[in-house]
């Protein structure tokens, strides 16, 4: 176990990029605290290190009752630490995930505006306002914490990499989202997604990848609440504008919003659901029918895809014959719009896919035309679900999706967008890890097969603003230096 001075390490709470986090007891005063520790000797980046010291700097100069407490900063031969409040009362997440009344909801807001608007007076804007850095004391008071990538906006230097976007995708800005500068509003717009979620129990831009959420808080509309909840829905609406001039202001102005609707609101929580088992029949008879009727339904599945099994089987020996004879050499015969008599239809997607051939009618005794759809969507997915995009040649999604083009555009179309979406994916894993020349490969391949993909296209602004962003920041600095 690690040894700082002055303190006994009870075990480990929590790790994060810029250090570990443990449950200490402070022998002097015999009392717990939180120990944030970061190894100086695996820092190979100055701004970690200084990001570290930075929140101590700004969380031990703000003194609120809803901002957690610094007690001490210190620094060993090995690392740098600081001790801080030990809380127990969980965090806002959590209380999410059981569930909040409005009442309880408002009570936090009003709370945490209260802590923001402190810290924006003090020259200090959060960044990173979300419910894992909403913690709670024993006796339910909210403290606002976490102040890792806060920026003080009084002095000129930025621990940040120009162009970097920081901050939880989920509930950022659209400002921040940019790599635009920022100020309190940003904090306040993240404290409107809180509110939502807090009275919902959903976030409102829900996805599966960061680029998808950010892109909806850029672009897509503000969320309406239930029909109970839509007395709220002023102060969301103002909250969480996409632009931060028709935002409130000031964290002051959401205390006294959220202090007019507390006196205006009837809290009434609703009684939670029980499940009542039926009287007439035991409860371990309707399991035991209902675990016969579930293993009926998975053996009936199970023939079905058995059968899907062997005639897609079938599919892929024709059209790999196919693929070698018909599509590889066009035939010059008229083309059929019926698919009555053979021939070959030459086709250009419109959406950046390259003209292709398909016959319009099997050899005699074979597949139908459904079938041949069938079997090129069968391979086309498969390939798809192996990551065999665009290569290798002649046996990857993207061959087979256009291959299927002149027989069914509805079907090869969305093949098509789930190409792309692939491409998103990819891209956005090398741009996180910095392989920005890598990403953008990706977005380039991912353009040619759907040029109007948001996602791709999101991206490809977030790389296009970062270089401008470099650039921009240097001429700035140039200029001041000047």
């Amino acid at each position: 176990m690690m040894e700082v001075p002055g303190f006994e390490i009870k075990k480990t709470i929590g790790k994060g990029g810029m250090g570990t986090a443990y449950l200490a007891v402070q022998e002097s005063l015999g009392r717990q605290v939180v120990l944030k520790t970061m190894n100086t000797g695996q820092a190979d980046q100055t701004d970690f290190l200084e990001r570290f010291l930075n929140e101590g700097r700004i969380v031990a100069a703000l003194r609120h009752p809803n901002i957690i407490t610094i007690f001490d900063i210190g620094a060993t031969d090995e690392l740098v630490y600081m001790s801080m409040e030990y809380v127990e009362g969980g965090d806002l997440k959590s209380k999410i995930a059981k569930g909040c009344t409005p009442d309880e909801a408002l009570s936090v807001m009003e709370r945490i505006a209260s802590a923001l608007e402190f810290a924006h007076r003090e020259g200090v804007i959060h960044r990173d306002v979300k419910p894992a850095n909403i913690l709670f004391r024993n006796d339910g008071t909210p403290l606002l914490s976490d102040f890792g990538i806060a920026k003080q906006t009084r002095i000129d230097t930025e621990l940040t990499s120009t162009g970097t976007i920081l901050g939880s995708p989920f509930y950022m800005s659209p400002e921040q989202a940019e790599g635009h500068k920022v100020d309190g509003r940003a904090d306040i717009y993240s404290l409107g997604i809180i509110f939502y979620e807090m009275l919902t129990g959903d976030r409102p831009y829900p996805g599966e990848s960061a680029i998808k959420i950010i892109v909806q808080h850029i672009q897509s509309p503000i969320p309406d609440l239930p029909g109970s909840l839509g007395k709220f829905q002023p102060l969301l609406n103002q909250m969480i504008a996409k632009n931060r001039e028709d935002r409130i202001p000031d964290a002051g102005a959401v205390v006294e919003r959220v202090r007019e609707l507390r006196r205006a609101t009837v809290q009434q929580r609703p009684a939670p659901k029980v499940a009542v088992e039926s009287p007439e029949q035991p409860a371990s008879s309707s399991r035991a029918e209902g675990f016969v009727e579930h293993n009926k339904r998975a053996l009936a599945l199970g023939a079905m895809l058995l059968m899907l099994t062997l005639s897609y089987g079938g599919f892929y020996l024709y059209t790999q014959s196919l693929t070698r004879s018909t599509f590889a050499r066009p035939s010059t015969a008229p083309v059929t719009v019926d698919g009555s008599t053979e021939g070959t239809a030459v086709v250009s997607s419109g959406s950046g896919v390259p003209a292709v051939t398909a016959s319009t009618a099997p050899p005699s005794g074979g597949p139908d035309r459904e079938e041949i759809i069938r079997a090129l969507e069968w391979l086309a997915e498969a390939r798809l679900k192996q990551d065999q995009l665009t290569e290798p040649p002649a046996d990857n999604a993207h061959y087979y999706f256009s291959r299927l083009f002149p027989l069914d555009k509805e079907k090869a179309g969305r093949g098509f967008a789930l190409i792309a979406e692939r491409f998103v994916v990819l891209a956005e894993k090398q741009f996180s890890e910095k392989n920005y020349r890598q990403a953008q490969a990706y977005i380039t391949l991912g353009l040619q097969v759907q040029p109007d993909n948001e996602g791709l296209l999101a991206l490809q602004s977030f790389i296009d603003n970062r270089e401008k962003s470099v650039l921009e920041n240097l001429i700035d600095f140039f200029a001041d230096k000047g």
